[in-house]
């Protein structure tokens, strides 16, 4: 019997993946020692993600992915002036500051709405593709009916051979 070759590798092996999250456990513990309150507003932040990746059932969890990208964009500018002041004390004004957490719950919210609405809207969109080829469809029909007479619908009824 011949051997059967190998398949792909499907993804990353255990060792990669276990490396990897030993680096970004260093990284969080470090960010966590140095700007608390920065791990604090992240953390707070990322919330509806952690909400989106709960309530999408899809495997993909495409939701999650879209309110934590909007989250993380939100969050940005306000960690990169955390940074900046670095102390401490770096990420204290962040925590109080109330436009930081309407622009960052904010673009949770619109992350939602177009997950809500995106597919509302292809429906629209392939709904009137639909009409519109049953509606060409039905005009070649009908002039191949003018063209070739009433024979030609008779037969277009018959069940395949």
């Amino acid at each position: 019997m011949a051997k059967q070759p190998k398949s792909a590798k499907k993804g990353p092996s255990a060792m990669t993946l276990a490396m990897a999250g030993t680096g970004v456990i260093a990284i969080v513990a470090w960010l966590a020692y140095n700007v608390p309150w920065l791990c604090l507003f992240v953390v707070a932040g990322f919330l509806p993600t952690l909400a989106a990746a709960i309530v999408d059932p899809t495997r993909q969890k495409h939701d999650a992915i879209a309110v934590g990208t909007m989250s993380m964009g939100a969050m940005l500018p306000f960690l990169l002036d955390g940074f900046a002041m670095m102390g401490r004390t770096g990420g204290r004004e962040i925590l109080g500051n109330a436009f930081a957490w309407l622009s960052v719950y904010g673009a949770a919210v619109f992350a939602w709405g177009l997950c809500w609405l995106f597919p509302i809207v292809a429906n629209i969109i392939y709904e009137n593709r639909a009409q519109n080829r049953l509606r060409q469809l039905q005009r070649r029909q009908n002039s191949l009916e003018t063209e070739w007479g009433e024979r030609v619908k008779e037969l277009a009824d018959l069940p395949p051979q």
